[in-house]
């Protein structure tokens, strides 16, 4: 089985050598967002509905979703619907999002948005900020403890909080250690239920590792969520965020299922 994960990391390390040589980080740091105050993914999650609902048009293991909803009418309705946030996929080569994505959402809600991508450069982080992002991805299974410790030392001075992703126990241990090091509580760990070197799902996986997250750290379940009993079924169990994505973008109005859902949650 080909390791998706790889094949995705070594395209982004390319088009990231291109973009570079077009906008310098200079350029970045003088785009209107850059300077903008960050709003709090973290506090939002917990004082909210706890939904992170996603906005991308593709996978690699599904294809297009074919969703007819602007990028304007999926995250305005994912904020009517009472989301905590919105994760806005900057991938194209697989996932069909931009960095213009992210900067049309960023300019239509009042919420924290996450920049959903490959992280694997500190310049991303930079891009991240000048495009309106709050919060970014680093996935432990892309990133070394050095490198991870490095970018989130970087994301923490640029006022970006951290969602980071985790896929086994080997991944969470690591990173249980590079968080002692940091001087933040605003952090986030997510359980990927999605084996991304093959692209198979399971809840399971959220649930087994749950009993070794660091204490008092907030738990979010990722992929493979499609049915609001299993939202409260882990809720019970502690996590307080979840990730949601293909459920709501594979339908016609991705806002108004996702109003649906979370309504479904609260019943």
């Amino acid at each position: 089985m080909e390791d998706i994960l790889k094949k995705i990391t070594n395209q982004t390390a390319l088009d990231l050598k291109a973009r570079k040589q077009v906008t310098s980080l200079s350029d970045l740091r003088e785009m209107p967002y850059y300077s903008r105050e960050t709003l709090s993914l973290n506090d939002s999650l917990k004082k909210g509905s706890g939904i992170i609902a996603e906005h991308k048009r593709q996978s690699p293991s599904k294809g297009s979703f074919n969703c007819p909803a602007s990028l304007q009418e999926v995250v305005t309705g994912y904020e009517n619907a009472g989301v905590s946030a919105i994760s806005c996929l900057t991938d194209l080569p697989f996932f069909g999002g931009t960095l213009d994505d992210l900067i049309e959402a960023r300019s239509q809600v009042n919420i924290p948005i996450l920049r959903k991508d490959f992280m694997i450069d500190l310049y991303q982080i930079h891009e991240a900020r000048a495009y309106g992002a709050d919060a970014i991805l680093l996935i432990a299974a892309c990133l070394n403890n050095e490198e991870l410790k490095t970018m989130s030392l970087e994301a923490i001075n640029l006022g970006l909080e951290i969602l980071f992703e985790v896929h086994d126990l080997e991944e969470l241990n690591r990173i249980k250690e590079v968080t002692t090091s940091l001087n933040t509580s605003k952090f986030v760990i997510g359980v990927n239920n999605r084996d991304l070197k093959r692209f198979k799902t399971d809840i399971q996986n959220s649930k087994d590792l749950l009993p070794h997250f660091p204490k008092n750290v907030l738990a979010i379940s990722e992929s493979g969520i499609s049915d609001p009993e299993i939202v409260k079924e882990l809720k019970t169990l502690g996590f307080e965020g979840f990730l949601i994505g293909e459920n709501f973008m594979k339908t016609d109005l991705p806002g108004a299922s996702c109003e649906q859902f979370i309504k479904a949650i609260k019943s």
